[in-house]
């Protein structure tokens, strides 16, 4: 459906929202609102289009905005029930840090007793190598995990940013083809006014 209406009315979207992003940028065909406002009305205009092929463009753009408009709401209402998650996971990784480090500390402090150690036949200084490395691979662990969430928290708001963004920028693009559009149709209807009046004076 949304080939044929492309079709129908000559509106390659990749194409007219390439255009109207680069408005204003050096190498853009138009260097401001105006230039492509007229590049709009003389694809439209001049009676190439029927009033009702019009009318029935201006619906299909509509329908068009309201599908960005709901794909924004999706991202905007999903962004912060994720960023939620996100932080969530990051401050378990950093508790997790100071809890291996605490548990080490424990540890230490209860076998600080060397002669009972040695007494009851362990070796303290393998006890105390392996509680090192233990903790050691658990700091390692925790905090790589944290360094990753927090790169995928930002990756996360690169995405969302660019998607609102775009949508935004999209929401516009519409909505001024859809008011150039309209004042096409309301030309159409001023001619037609116009040529009634003056057959109804011959």
């Amino acid at each position: 459906m949304k080939r044929f209406n492309e079709f129908v009315y000559g509106f390659n979207i990749d194409k007219e929202f390439t255009i109207y992003s680069e408005i204003g940028e050096e190498k853009s065909l138009y260097q401001n609102y105006c230039e492509w406002h007229s590049y709009v009305c003389e694809k439209y205009g001049g009676r190439k289009y029927t009033e009702s092929t019009l009318k029935n463009f201006i619906h299909y753009l509509k329908r068009e905005k309201n599908i960005i408009m709901s794909r924004k709401e999706i991202w905007n209402s999903c962004t912060i029930p994720l960023l939620t998650v996100f932080i969530t996971i990051i401050y378990t990784f950093v508790f997790s840090v100071v809890n291996v480090i605490n548990t080490y500390n424990n540890s230490i402090n209860t076998l600080i007793d060397e002669e009972f150690l040695e007494y009851t036949g362990y070796n303290a200084k393998m006890i105390y190598e392996t509680l090192e490395q233990n903790l050691y691979s658990g700091m390692w662990f925790y905090a790589w995990g944290a360094v990753i969430m927090l790169l995928s928290v930002l990756m996360f708001l690169c995405i969302v940013s660019t998607k609102i963004r775009s949508n935004n920028l999209k929401n516009e693009f519409y909505s001024d083809y859809i008011i150039i559009i309209q004042e096409i149709v309301e030309e159409h209807k001023m001619v037609k006014e116009e040529t009634l009046e003056e057959r109804n004076d011959l």
